[in-house]
């Protein structure tokens, strides 16, 4: 566990990585709430969220877009939070994880967006305190308005538990907001699968690829958000309740069941692959066939075409223009030759 130096000025300058999708305008909504009453605001700022962290509630901050490192500045102040935390909300694209320091948990988490032939991972970074959660949220729509207005309804299980709940409930909502990438995967698959067997199958190599290696992409970001809720779940830390860590069992569940489908679809890729080159094998073989098959019936015909042309040259001297059947004598010759050419190149499994 990594202790935060209370000394700390948060005066360390912190370079942002520009999102490859552009720069969303930023938002802050806050959300104080109990079991009997709730609060939102939007739009506020830091200053504004002071007054209620001394309450006897819980405080609901989400920022949406990508803060700017003077902002996080602010939040650093307000919230106490580390500065190695700040680079991994600063420095989009991270790797997903969970860390412990004192008094808080950090977890980072993405949500993939496919665009063309890109995927784009979109960052969400939470930060569980004693009676705070802050989520950041770089992309330009926010995946938890559902959940706000979850909130807002008296009955709703959230305002019933702790704020370690509503963690569990983000966790799960960003997992969930991986599967619909999964149905692009499927369609497109579905589609190339049905182009494999159709009159352009062996034209399906590029798609194919594509697929495999956007997969492959998908993969590589979404297989630490497994092992980050796994730390999550199993960490002996009090912020996290043991009725919390049992909810978190079935995120945990949803990210495995990721992985798996993900790997599913990279089999299917690769069979594909399997059978596009076989396709293309026989294509080749048949073409390679009917090119041999022509080869030898020109080879055939060659000896006869010869024939035909000495004779063809009408020189009164040639003797069998003298006999009265020699015409049919070299016809006869000839047929008999493409007979035992044809005897040759069967026997050899030319024909």
């Amino acid at each position: 566990m990594t202790e935060v130096n209370p000394q700390e000025t948060y005066t360390q300058e912190l370079s942002p990585v520009v999102d490859p999708a552009g720069e969303a305008p930023i938002s802050i909504t806050l959300i104080n709430y109990n079991q009997d009453e709730i609060t939102e605001r939007n739009d506020i700022n830091t200053a504004d969220c002071q007054a209620y962290l001394g309450q006897d509630t819980f405080t609901w901050i989400h920022v949406q877009g990508q803060p700017r490192p003077s902002l996080l500045m602010e939040f650093a102040k307000l919230f106490q939070l580390h500065p190695l935390a700040l680079e991994d909300v600063i420095n989009i694209g991270e790797r997903s994880k969970t860390e412990f320091y004192e008094n808080q948990i950090m977890v980072i988490l993405g949500i993939p967006i496919k665009k063309g032939t890109q995927i784009i991972n979109k960052q969400i970074s939470l930060f569980l305190g004693k009676n705070f959660l802050i989520s950041f949220h770089s992309g330009d729509k926010d995946p938890f308005r559902a959940v706000r207005r979850r909130l807002h309804h008296p009955d709703a299980a959230l305002r019933s538990h702790r704020i370690d709940y509503l963690l569990y409930v983000l966790v799960d909502v960003t997992i969930d907001n991986c599967f619909p990438i999964l149905d692009e995967f499927d369609d497109e698959i579905e589609q190339v699968e049905q182009d494999l067997f159709g009159p352009a199958g062996v034209d399906t190599f590029q798609n194919l690829y594509t697929i495999k290696r956007e997969l492959l992409v998908l993969r590589l970001k979404l297989r630490p958000q497994r092992e980050a809720i796994r730390m999550l779940m199993r960490n002996d830390n009090n912020l996290l309740g043991k009725e919390t860590k049992i909810y978190l069992r079935d995120c945990y569940d949803h990210s495995v069941r990721l992985i798996d489908v993900i790997e599913i679809y990279r089999d299917m890729t690769s069979n594909m692959l399997d059978v596009h080159l076989s396709l293309v094998n026989k294509k080749t073989f048949l073409s390679n066939e009917v090119q041999r098959k022509a080869t030898v019936w020109a080879m055939l015909f060659a000896p006869l075409t010869f024939v035909t042309g000495i004779y063809g040259m009408n020189f009164i001297n040639m003797p069998e223009t003298q006999l009265p059947y020699g015409f049919f004598l070299v016809l006869i010759g000839m047929i008999g030759l493409g007979i035992i050419l044809a005897l040759i190149f069967k026997k050899r499994g030319w024909l």
